[in-house]
């Protein structure tokens, strides 16, 4: 049996009848019913653990962009992998949202 998990899959026996069972996340196959528990080396060869592809937008280098705000004030935004900051006070209260300057900067790109 081969399991589409998001999840790692689990072996438990049910409390009201003692009937084991596989729960997963697999949409096909969901809770399977079985004659007995499986280990987690077992259960673990049987898991296709799902891949996740990696964000592109992340860089490596760190970028930094000057933007004027409304009332003619220069700030500094800066893209540390990934990691985006401004130096305007909205950004600072807004406790590491993403400020309108960021969002604009993000909006060009």
């Amino acid at each position: 049996m081969k399991i589409n998990s998001l999840l790692p899959p689990i072996s438990f026996q049910s409390p009201v009848d003692g009937q084991w069972y596989i729960a997963t996340t697999d949409k096909d196959l969901g809770w399977v019913k079985v004659e007995r528990r499986y280990s987690w080396e077992e259960l673990e060869k049987m898991w296709k653990k799902p891949t996740f592809k990696k964000n592109k937008e992340i860089i490596s280098k760190k970028q930094t962009f000057s933007v004027e705000g409304s009332k003619g004030n220069k700030y500094t935004i800066t893209n540390d992998k990934g990691i985006w900051t401004c130096s305007c006070p909205a950004h600072g209260f807004g406790r590491g949202k993403d400020c309108k300057h960021i969002k604009q900067i993000k909006s060009e790109k």
